[in-house]
């Protein structure tokens, strides 16, 4: 098996995106569009279909699934995880915020128990991952300017939008009542899959930037992307 090529694992997720949108299809486009590309650029580098399971049941977890998971050739051990999300509207207000950290904290759940390396990947039009989630500024920025906005908002609390830059946040100990909220949510809505277990919150979540689409304003790209590994 040939390693993951992040940027070209960008790039098929992407593609395929801008794709559904120029046959008419954008209004099929959600996080589920994710999984097929990023399939297929799994399958190129020699992982048997047999490996690569969808909707995989989280083992942690009451009822709660993986959007994907890969796993060794004995389907034993799971090797990688990924969730999928799609930058929209909707991505900058609270209810798709919570949906982004409980993605978070079943990564890190999948990481800490099964020793996965786990990834979160969000895609959609550039316009959307700008405005919705990577720079959601206060003032709408000028039409005529040529500069993206620097990342700014609620999100710059968890991620970091160049390649190779960490972001570690507390979790116990939020910084604001927004965050707060967010993580007890997680704890009053999601339940261990062991009777009698509990869960509990880590101290500090890390993500790690591991590729990132090219955003520009004055040569825009159809749809972008990005990756982060989570500890």
């Amino acid at each position: 098996m040939n390693s993951i090529d992040f940027s070209k694992l960008i790039h098929s997720a992407t593609y395929y995106l801008s794709y559904q949108d120029k046959i008419g299809r954008s209004f099929m486009i959600d996080e589920s569009s994710l999984k097929y590309p990023v399939a297929d650029y799994l399958t190129s580098l020699e992982i048997p279909l047999a490996n690569i399971q969808l909707e995989f049941s989280h083992p942690d977890l009451k009822k709660r699934n993986i959007d994907l998971v890969t796993t060794d050739s004995s389907k034993k051990k799971i090797e990688n995880v990924f969730e999928f999300k799609i930058s929209k509207q909707s991505t900058k207000y609270e209810p798709e915020q919570k949906r982004i950290f409980n993605d978070l904290m079943r990564l890190y759940l999948m990481g800490k128990s099964n020793g996965s390396t786990c990834y979160f990947l969000i895609a959609g039009t550039q316009a959307d991952f700008i405005q919705y989630f990577r720079s959601i500024v206060a003032t709408r920025p000028k039409t005529n300017s040529k500069d993206l906005p620097l990342p700014e908002g609620f999100y710059t609390e968890w991620f970091k939008f160049k390649a190779g830059d960490e972001q570690s946040f507390d979790v116990n100990n939020a910084t604001g009542t927004a965050y707060e909220k967010i993580y007890k949510a997680f704890i009053k809505d999601y339940k261990a899959k062991k009777k009698g277990d509990k869960l509990e919150l880590p101290d500090k979540l890390k993500t790690k930037c591991i590729s990132i689409s090219a955003l520009s304003r004055e040569f825009p790209t159809p749809y972008v992307g990005a990756i982060w590994q989570v500890e």
